[in-house]
């Protein structure tokens, strides 16, 4: 019999994994940037290797620029995957609460759900994917 994580992976497309083992991490922003800068960011989302910080002022990014490498340091060690996060943009926007980090791999519509198996679901979101690269202009390789 095959494990959990085996079958889910045979069925989600590889990103959809990977984003979601960055917000378990992202979860816990106050311990791998302290309660201080914590306070002043939160992040808002991850988008292939990438994390997205909300700053509540330029002066606070900035503070948060100069400590770029040892967060991404800190959240692949707490990731235990290295390569995970690959990096960090900062900017100042309203601050969140680390749990609102909402993942930015849209959703497929409920109603597009009913009476679909994992496999269906995964493979329309593959393809939706897919279709969103080839139209930026992206590479698929």
């Amino acid at each position: 019999m095959k494990k959990l994580t085996d079958a889910m992976t045979d069925v989600l497309p590889p990103e959809v994994l990977r984003a979601a083992r960055a917000l378990s991490v992202l979860k816990q922003w106050d311990t791998v940037v302290g309660s201080h800068l914590a306070a002043k960011s939160s992040p808002d989302r991850y988008e292939r290797g990438v994390v997205w910080v909300s700053v509540q002022g330029s002066a606070w990014a900035q503070e948060m620029r100069m400590h770029r490498e040892t967060i991404l340091t800190q959240l692949n060690s707490m990731a235990e995957e290295p390569g995970l996060f690959v990096d960090i943009r900062f900017g100042v926007r309203a601050v969140k609460t680390p749990r609102s980090v909402e993942p930015t791999v849209e959703a497929v519509e409920l109603e597009d759900l009913s009476g679909l198996s994992i496999r269906e679901i995964a493979e329309r979101r593959l393809a939706k994917l897919q279709a969103h690269d080839s139209s930026n202009g992206k590479s698929q390789g």
